[in-house]
Protein backbone atom coordinates (compact mmCIF):
# COMPACT_ATOMS: atom_id res chain seq x y z
CA UNK A 1 0.00 0.00 0.00
CA UNK A 2 1.35 3.54 -1.21
CA UNK A 3 2.08 5.24 2.15
CA UNK A 4 0.57 8.96 1.54
CA UNK A 5 -0.07 10.29 4.69
CA UNK A 6 2.87 13.04 6.52
CA UNK A 7 2.18 13.18 10.87
CA UNK A 8 4.15 15.24 13.08
CA UNK A 9 4.99 13.26 16.57
CA UNK A 10 4.66 15.55 19.22
CA UNK A 11 4.96 14.52 22.72
CA UNK A 12 3.99 17.26 25.46
CA UNK A 13 3.63 16.14 29.36
CA UNK A 14 2.69 18.35 31.80
CA UNK A 15 0.24 21.53 32.03
CA UNK A 16 -1.64 22.43 28.37
CA UNK A 17 -0.03 26.33 27.77
CA UNK A 18 -2.56 28.90 27.33
CA UNK A 19 -1.55 29.49 23.77
CA UNK A 20 -2.03 25.52 22.77
CA UNK A 21 -5.84 26.20 21.43
CA UNK A 22 -4.48 28.78 18.94
CA UNK A 23 -1.88 26.31 17.82
CA UNK A 24 -4.30 23.41 17.39
CA UNK A 25 -6.43 26.46 15.07
CA UNK A 26 -3.37 26.11 12.80
CA UNK A 27 -2.87 23.03 13.19
CA UNK A 28 -6.16 22.13 12.05
CA UNK A 29 -6.14 24.73 9.09
CA UNK A 30 -3.51 22.07 7.54
CA UNK A 31 -5.72 19.07 6.83
CA UNK A 32 -3.06 17.03 4.54
CA UNK A 33 -1.25 16.64 7.78
CA UNK A 34 -1.63 14.74 10.78
CA UNK A 35 -0.45 15.81 14.32
CA UNK A 36 0.07 13.10 17.12
CA UNK A 37 0.05 14.59 20.04
CA UNK A 38 1.37 12.40 23.13
CA UNK A 39 -0.55 13.83 26.41
CA UNK A 40 -1.08 13.04 30.05
CA UNK A 41 -3.35 15.91 30.40
CA UNK A 42 -5.23 16.26 26.88
CA UNK A 43 -8.29 14.89 26.38
CA UNK A 44 -7.63 11.39 24.13
CA UNK A 45 -9.18 11.50 20.78
CA UNK A 46 -9.45 12.69 17.42
CA UNK A 47 -10.43 16.15 16.21
CA UNK A 48 -9.85 16.68 12.38
CA UNK A 49 -6.63 16.01 11.91
CA UNK A 50 -5.63 16.12 15.68
CA UNK A 51 -4.98 13.25 17.32
CA UNK A 52 -4.47 12.52 20.68
CA UNK A 53 -2.79 9.83 22.69
CA UNK A 54 -2.83 9.20 26.32
CA UNK A 55 1.02 8.39 27.54
CA UNK A 56 2.78 9.73 30.75
CA UNK A 57 6.75 10.73 30.90
CA UNK A 58 7.10 6.84 32.40
CA UNK A 59 5.34 5.73 29.12
CA UNK A 60 7.59 7.20 26.39
CA UNK A 61 10.74 6.55 28.68
CA UNK A 62 9.46 2.74 28.92
CA UNK A 63 8.30 2.52 25.40
CA UNK A 64 11.54 4.24 23.95
CA UNK A 65 14.09 2.03 26.02
CA UNK A 66 11.84 -1.30 24.83
CA UNK A 67 12.18 0.22 21.10
CA UNK A 68 15.58 1.14 20.74
CA UNK A 69 16.84 -2.12 23.00
CA UNK A 70 18.43 0.20 25.23
CA UNK A 71 17.72 1.96 28.58
CA UNK A 72 16.71 5.83 27.61
CA UNK A 73 17.16 8.24 30.53
CA UNK A 74 14.02 10.68 30.26
CA UNK A 75 13.33 12.26 33.44
CA UNK A 76 12.45 15.50 32.17
CA UNK A 77 10.50 16.53 28.77
CA UNK A 78 13.20 18.87 27.69
CA UNK A 79 15.02 15.78 27.09
CA UNK A 80 12.64 14.41 24.46
CA UNK A 81 14.28 16.65 22.51
CA UNK A 82 17.17 13.82 22.53
CA UNK A 83 14.93 11.46 21.30
CA UNK A 84 13.55 13.11 18.11
CA UNK A 85 15.82 11.58 15.86
CA UNK A 86 14.73 8.11 16.76
CA UNK A 87 10.70 9.07 16.64
CA UNK A 88 10.19 6.80 13.37
CA UNK A 89 10.95 3.73 15.10
CA UNK A 90 10.05 4.58 18.48
CA UNK A 91 6.60 5.63 17.11
CA UNK A 92 6.83 3.00 14.52
CA UNK A 93 3.40 1.63 14.86
CA UNK A 94 1.28 5.36 14.84
CA UNK A 95 3.21 5.56 11.09
CA UNK A 96 2.08 2.69 9.14
CA UNK A 97 0.33 4.68 6.47
CA UNK A 98 2.97 7.68 6.76
CA UNK A 99 4.89 8.99 3.73
CA UNK A 100 7.18 10.70 6.22
CA UNK A 101 7.22 12.04 10.29
CA UNK A 102 8.35 14.66 10.85
CA UNK A 103 8.28 16.64 15.07
CA UNK A 104 7.27 20.18 15.69
CA UNK A 105 7.13 22.35 18.83
CA UNK A 106 3.60 23.93 19.97
CA UNK A 107 4.54 27.21 20.90
CA UNK A 108 4.29 28.41 17.33
CA UNK A 109 1.81 29.53 14.83
CA UNK A 110 1.92 27.23 11.29
CA UNK A 111 1.29 29.10 7.91
CA UNK A 112 -0.05 26.58 4.63
CA UNK A 113 2.59 23.81 4.65
CA UNK A 114 2.07 22.45 1.24
CA UNK A 115 3.08 26.28 0.13
CA UNK A 116 6.31 25.65 0.76
CA UNK A 117 5.99 21.73 0.74
CA UNK A 118 4.54 20.22 -1.60
CA UNK A 119 4.67 16.85 -3.05
CA UNK A 120 6.89 17.57 -5.93
CA UNK A 121 9.43 19.27 -3.52
CA UNK A 122 9.08 16.27 -1.24
CA UNK A 123 9.13 13.53 -3.49
CA UNK A 124 12.89 14.96 -4.43
CA UNK A 125 14.15 14.63 -0.24
CA UNK A 126 14.72 12.13 2.27
CA UNK A 127 15.04 15.18 5.04
CA UNK A 128 13.62 18.41 4.87
CA UNK A 129 13.90 21.09 7.60
CA UNK A 130 13.10 24.71 7.33
CA UNK A 131 16.27 26.84 8.16
CA UNK A 132 19.09 26.90 5.68
CA UNK A 133 22.21 26.56 9.05
CA UNK A 134 20.96 23.41 10.51
CA UNK A 135 17.89 20.98 11.11
CA UNK A 136 15.45 22.86 13.48
CA UNK A 137 13.34 20.36 15.98
CA UNK A 138 10.16 22.70 15.35
CA UNK A 139 9.51 21.87 11.93
CA UNK A 140 11.30 18.94 10.37
CA UNK A 141 10.28 15.78 7.82
CA UNK A 142 11.86 12.29 7.87
CA UNK A 143 10.70 10.10 5.03
CA UNK A 144 9.91 7.05 6.03
CA UNK A 145 11.71 4.09 5.53
CA UNK A 146 14.35 2.14 7.40
CA UNK A 147 17.19 3.74 6.45
CA UNK A 148 16.35 7.39 7.14
CA UNK A 149 14.20 6.22 10.31
CA UNK A 150 17.93 5.00 11.32
CA UNK A 151 20.18 7.77 11.29
CA UNK A 152 20.34 8.50 14.34
CA UNK A 153 22.54 5.49 14.47
CA UNK A 154 25.40 7.56 11.87
CA UNK A 155 25.81 8.93 14.91
CA UNK A 156 29.22 8.50 17.13
CA UNK A 157 27.64 9.40 20.46
CA UNK A 158 23.35 8.25 20.18
CA UNK A 159 24.01 5.88 22.64
CA UNK A 160 25.88 7.89 24.75
CA UNK A 161 23.10 11.05 23.96
CA UNK A 162 20.38 8.47 25.42
CA UNK A 163 22.02 7.33 28.41
CA UNK A 164 22.56 10.86 29.51
CA UNK A 165 20.24 12.86 31.86
CA UNK A 166 22.23 15.60 30.12
CA UNK A 167 20.16 17.65 27.11
CA UNK A 168 22.74 17.54 24.17
CA UNK A 169 20.19 19.02 21.64
CA UNK A 170 20.86 16.07 19.58
CA UNK A 171 17.97 16.98 16.94
CA UNK A 172 19.31 20.28 16.34
CA UNK A 173 23.32 20.90 16.69
CA UNK A 174 24.69 20.59 20.04
CA UNK A 175 23.38 24.41 21.16
CA UNK A 176 25.88 25.73 18.03
CA UNK A 177 22.57 27.98 16.98
CA UNK A 178 24.64 30.81 17.13
CA UNK A 179 28.11 30.00 15.43
CA UNK A 180 26.28 28.23 12.40
CA UNK A 181 24.20 31.82 11.93
CA UNK A 182 26.77 33.71 11.87
CA UNK A 183 27.97 31.94 8.99
CA UNK A 184 30.31 29.09 10.43
CA UNK A 185 30.10 25.39 8.83
CA UNK A 186 28.62 22.77 10.33
CA UNK A 187 30.98 20.52 9.19
CA UNK A 188 33.66 22.97 10.56
CA UNK A 189 32.40 23.57 13.80
CA UNK A 190 33.87 22.18 16.62
CA UNK A 191 30.66 20.42 18.79
CA UNK A 192 30.45 17.99 22.04
CA UNK A 193 28.44 15.49 20.15
CA UNK A 194 28.02 14.32 16.54
CA UNK A 195 24.56 15.86 16.60
CA UNK A 196 21.98 15.23 14.07
CA UNK A 197 22.81 18.38 11.65
CA UNK A 198 26.33 16.83 11.51
CA UNK A 199 25.12 13.98 10.46
CA UNK A 200 22.56 15.28 7.92
CA UNK A 201 24.92 17.73 6.37
CA UNK A 202 27.91 14.58 6.09
CA UNK A 203 26.11 12.84 4.08
CA UNK A 204 23.89 14.58 1.88
CA UNK A 205 27.13 16.08 1.48
CA UNK A 206 28.45 11.45 0.58
CA UNK A 207 25.37 11.86 -1.74
CA UNK A 208 24.33 9.09 0.49
CA UNK A 209 20.90 11.05 0.78
CA UNK A 210 18.56 13.62 -0.24
CA UNK A 211 18.54 16.90 2.22
CA UNK A 212 16.77 20.39 1.91
CA UNK A 213 17.96 22.93 4.05
CA UNK A 214 15.93 26.35 3.52
CA UNK A 215 14.66 28.80 5.70
CA UNK A 216 10.81 29.29 5.53
CA UNK A 217 10.48 30.29 9.39
CA UNK A 218 10.40 33.18 11.52
CA UNK A 219 11.79 33.45 14.85
CA UNK A 220 14.18 35.99 17.06
CA UNK A 221 17.62 34.39 15.71
CA UNK A 222 19.32 38.02 15.68
CA UNK A 223 21.41 39.70 18.25
CA UNK A 224 21.48 43.33 17.96
CA UNK A 225 24.96 45.67 17.93
CA UNK A 226 24.89 45.79 22.01
CA UNK A 227 25.01 41.93 22.04
CA UNK A 228 20.92 41.79 22.56
CA UNK A 229 18.65 39.29 21.33
CA UNK A 230 16.66 41.60 18.52
CA UNK A 231 12.80 42.49 19.39
CA UNK A 232 10.46 40.98 16.86
CA UNK A 233 9.37 44.20 14.53
CA UNK A 234 7.16 42.39 12.37
CA UNK A 235 3.63 42.48 12.39
CA UNK A 236 1.62 39.26 11.57
CA UNK A 237 -1.65 38.34 10.09
CA UNK A 238 -2.80 34.84 10.12
CA UNK A 239 -5.74 34.55 7.96
CA UNK A 240 -7.85 30.96 6.30
CA UNK A 241 -4.24 29.16 7.08
CA UNK A 242 -2.20 31.45 5.79
CA UNK A 243 0.55 33.33 7.56
CA UNK A 244 1.87 36.72 6.20
CA UNK A 245 4.07 39.66 7.35
CA UNK A 246 1.45 42.22 7.39
CA UNK A 247 2.91 45.12 5.59
CA UNK A 248 5.15 43.34 2.85
CA UNK A 249 2.88 40.81 2.28
CA UNK A 250 5.88 37.91 2.38
CA UNK A 251 4.45 34.13 3.55
CA UNK A 252 5.83 31.98 6.32
CA UNK A 253 5.90 29.03 7.07
CA UNK A 254 5.46 29.30 11.12
CA UNK A 255 6.15 31.87 13.46
CA UNK A 256 8.15 30.63 16.60
CA UNK A 257 7.98 32.88 19.66
CA UNK A 258 9.79 30.74 21.96
CA UNK A 259 11.24 33.58 23.58
CA UNK A 260 8.09 35.70 23.47
CA UNK A 261 6.40 33.67 25.34
CA UNK A 262 8.38 34.31 28.11
CA UNK A 263 7.42 37.77 28.30
CA UNK A 264 4.79 39.19 30.94
CA UNK A 265 4.21 41.53 28.10
CA UNK A 266 3.11 38.91 25.81
CA UNK A 267 -0.45 38.79 25.50
CA UNK A 268 -1.81 35.57 24.78
CA UNK A 269 -5.73 35.88 25.34
CA UNK A 270 -8.37 33.57 26.38
CA UNK A 271 -10.62 33.43 23.57
CA UNK A 272 -13.13 30.65 23.80
CA UNK A 273 -13.36 31.01 19.96
CA UNK A 274 -10.44 31.20 17.76
CA UNK A 275 -11.17 34.06 15.37
CA UNK A 276 -10.60 33.21 11.23
CA UNK A 277 -7.91 35.96 11.05
CA UNK A 278 -5.68 37.72 13.95
CA UNK A 279 -2.41 39.38 14.23
CA UNK A 280 0.80 38.45 15.93
CA UNK A 281 2.99 41.17 17.42
CA UNK A 282 5.91 41.41 20.32
CA UNK A 283 3.06 42.18 22.37
CA UNK A 284 1.21 39.22 21.73
CA UNK A 285 -1.95 37.90 19.89
CA UNK A 286 -4.97 40.60 19.08
CA UNK A 287 -8.13 40.46 16.80
CA UNK A 288 -7.67 43.73 15.48
CA UNK A 289 -5.07 44.94 13.28
CA UNK A 290 -2.62 46.89 15.79
CA UNK A 291 -1.95 49.78 13.50
CA UNK A 292 -3.44 50.45 10.34
CA UNK A 293 -1.96 49.47 7.44
CA UNK A 294 -2.82 50.72 4.03
CA UNK A 295 -1.94 48.35 1.28
CA UNK A 296 -2.85 45.26 3.70
CA UNK A 297 -6.17 45.16 2.54
CA UNK A 298 -4.65 44.22 -1.47
CA UNK A 299 -2.92 41.11 -0.22
CA UNK A 300 -6.20 39.27 -0.01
Amino acid sequence: MEKRDITFIIPYFGATPRWMPVFLKSCHANPDFTFLILSDVMPEGRRKNVKVVRMTLADLKVLASERLDMPVSLESPYKICDLRPAFGIIFEDYLKTSSFWGTCDVDMILGNIRNFFPDELLQNYDVVTAKREYLIGHFTLFRNIEKINRLFMQSADYRKIFWSPRSFAFDECNFLWWKLLAGESILETRSQIDSMSHVVSRLAAAGEIRAYFESHVLEQDKWDEQGDLEALSETLVWERGMLRDACTGREYLSFHFHFLKKEPSFAIPAWTRIPGRFYISEKGFFRKEPTRLPEFEALF
